[in-house]
């Protein structure tokens, strides 16, 4: 099924999308005190869920997604929410996005959707767009699952695909919530602090 079908039949609803931002999100947003006119890219965005919430909290927010549905949900999502948000369709290893024009990038389960081969170009694009000092929220699975198309976000690959353009915090591992077809538990992930060097 492409990510498109996923929105278009709602079976995203069951899987990854969320009825309110993630707890890790909303910790993050807590302890970051954000200048006005800071820029957030939500990264792989979805239905939008995340990037309404962070313009809510005072971000001048962009959503990337593939998927062009899923980006008319999340339209239809920030105008209930009576927020602006900058959505644009594109692929995440070819950001729609300027150089140097972000200070935050929010991802939650788009580095874990690409493939091996493709993640150094995701760290040089996410590298590319974040100014200097800037931070990254990256959440993904940490164990690969035989049925899912995953690649697990492990401190080994932090570290091989990002540690030449940012300094990481501590990894740690989280329970990630999931839509409502999945299990109560979630699923198992970790969650890194990335800071573009200066």
């Amino acid at each position: 099924m492409s990510w498109d079908e996923a929105y278009i039949n709602g079976s995203f609803r069951d899987m990854w999308d969320l009825s309110y931002p993630s707890q890790e999100l909303v910790a993050f947003i807590a302890t970051i005190n954000f200048p006005k006119e800071s820029v957030g890219l939500d990264v792989g965005c979805g239905a939008g869920r995340e990037a309404v919430f962070l313009a809510q909290h005072g971000l001048n927010m962009i959503g990337v997604d593939l998927s062009a549905e899923a980006l008319r949900i999340a339209a239809e999502r920030a105008k209930e929410a009576g927020v602006q948000v900058d959505w644009r369709h594109g692929n995440v290893l070819d950001l729609p996005v300027e150089d140097q024009s972000v200070d935050f990038v929010n991802d939650r389960g788009c580095f874990h959707s690409i493939a091996e081969e493709e993640r150094g170009q995701f760290a040089r694009e996410i590298a590319r767009i974040l100014k200097p000092g800037g931070m990254m929220l990256l959440r993904g699975c940490r164990e690969k699952k035989e049925e899912g198309h995953f690649v697990p976000v492990t401190g080994q690959a932090i570290d091989r695909y990002f540690g030449k353009y940012f300094d990481r915090g501590e990894l740690f591992p989280i329970q990630m919530v999931t839509g409502i077809g999945f299990s109560r538990e979630g699923m198992k992930g970790n969650l890194v602090v990335l800071k573009k060097s200066e």
